[in-house]
């Protein structure tokens, strides 16, 4: 691959040669930890690209063009897809091969993941307490307090929808129900393709959760978890989360 006026090469222009040296192993000899460092690695890679993504998707719903943000929001929901099997690979692990290399990981945890975070308030559904987490940097505490105040897509989803309906004051059920009925103009139909989008990166988030539950109960049981959560008893209370009840709740009221 060589680009013209540079003649960048494929590995220079990708710089596979660092790339490959950040795989590094704390333990001798567990033949699991190169795939579990590839698989973190590829998740903060791919939460990178999310990340651009539902900021160019709240930016086009901000200036109400929906139009503009379901390529942006389709993406992501591919990504998702993608970061699914990522687990299910993960999964190969046996829960004796995990152990061998897991105590050297603590207090490290994906719970410390802060771009994953930063999907949460961009989505919508961030928690102020994060904004103090302690095993989080300084650094990573600002950058995130940051992302905590740019418009997130559901705030810039009902600016546009009540843009696109013109009834600023009504409320958002109504109008979610509304869009829902009648969406046959071009600008209501990019905002309902806007909406479905929404309820796939949703449904895909929750799928996630459980089964990265699931994988969790085969590797480790009850154990507790690495970064000082309670395991498996704190990601049960995580698979019932929803980013967006009031496009759940519309199913019931059409």
């Amino acid at each position: 691959m060589h680009f013209v006026g540079n003649s960048t090469d494929y590995s220079t222009y990708l710089r596979i040669n660092d790339l490959l040296e950040l795989q590094i192993p704390l333990t001798d000899d567990a033949p699991d930890e190169l795939l579990f460092i590839v698989v973190h690695q590829s998740y903060e890679l791919w939460f990178k690209v999310i990340i651009d993504e539902l900021r160019r998707a709240n930016g086009a719903l901000r200036e109400n063009e929906p139009w503009r943000a379901t390529a942006h929001l389709r993406r992501m929901v591919s990504i998702e897809d993608l970061l699914l099997e990522h687990l299910r690979v993960l999964e190969s692990m046996s829960p004796e091969g995990f152990l061998q290399f897991r105590d050297p990981l603590d207090p490290a945890s994906g719970f410390q993941s802060f771009q994953f975070r930063a999907i949460e308030f961009l989505s919508g559904a961030g928690k102020k307490a994060m904004l103090t987490f302690e095993l989080f940097s300084e650094t990573q505490r600002l950058w995130l307090k940051e992302i905590s105040e740019e418009p997130s897509l559901w705030s810039t989803f009902e600016h546009s929808l009540r843009q696109t309906l013109g009834a600023s004051s009504e409320d958002l059920l109504d109008l979610v129900r509304a869009l829902y009925v009648s969406h046959v103009t071009p600008e209501t139909s990019a905002l309902h393709a806007v909406a479905e989008l929404m309820m796939d990166h949703d449904e895909r988030l929750a799928m996630w959760r459980h089964q990265h539950m699931m994988m969790a109960g085969r590797q480790i049981g009850r154990r507790p978890g690495t970064g000082g959560s309670d395991g498996m008893a704190y990601l049960d209370t995580t698979i019932t989360q929803r980013l967006y009840p009031f496009l759940w709740e519309v199913r019931s009221v059409l």
